[in-house]
């Protein structure tokens, strides 16, 4: 009887699981960095043998091309992730910031809030009886709004 991990290894070998290792890849690389710099990944991705690293602000770029020999180096040198990346054959590391932003921003209230600056202490010496209870209302709306 086969083992479990020997039958999840073979099924994920399989070229419609690519993305699935491709997954794996990616997660071991991030676990192998040191947590600042894991903070700022957004995603990775492989193209054309580079490994691309989309970051959340230009702060952690310029840390990750500052750190960037020693990733390399991180990557050919840990067997766990030679293991899970050999498929893709990562020549090259670079990075860039990304314009997506990571959580979405608040939505502002775009109406203006104003303090009611009238008192509503004011006569009405209307004589028409509609004129005059429009300004009553007015009064009554101004002293709630206060």
């Amino acid at each position: 009887m086969k083992k479990i991990d020997t039958v999840l290894t073979h099924l994920v070998a399989q070229p419609i699981y690519a993305r699935l290792r491709e997954r794996e890849c990616f997660r071991r690389i991030k676990q192998a960095l040191p947590e600042p710099m894991r903070r700022g990944i957004l995603f990775m991705y492989v193209k054309n043998r580079t490994l691309f690293f989309a970051m959340k602000h230009p702060a952690f770029k310029m840390e990750f091309d500052y750190k960037l020999s020693s990733i390399k180096n991180l990557l050919t040198s840990l067997p766990p992730l030679k293991e899970a990346c050999g498929d893709f054959r990562i020549e090259h590391v670079k990075a860039f910031v990304s314009k997506f932003s990571p959580e979405p921003k608040p939505v502002k209230d775009t109406e203006p809030r104003y303090r009611e600056r009238a008192t509503g202490t004011f006569s009405v010496t209307a004589k028409k009886e509609p004129i005059k209870e429009a300004f009553e209302s007015i009064k009554e709306t101004i002293e709630r709004n206060r």
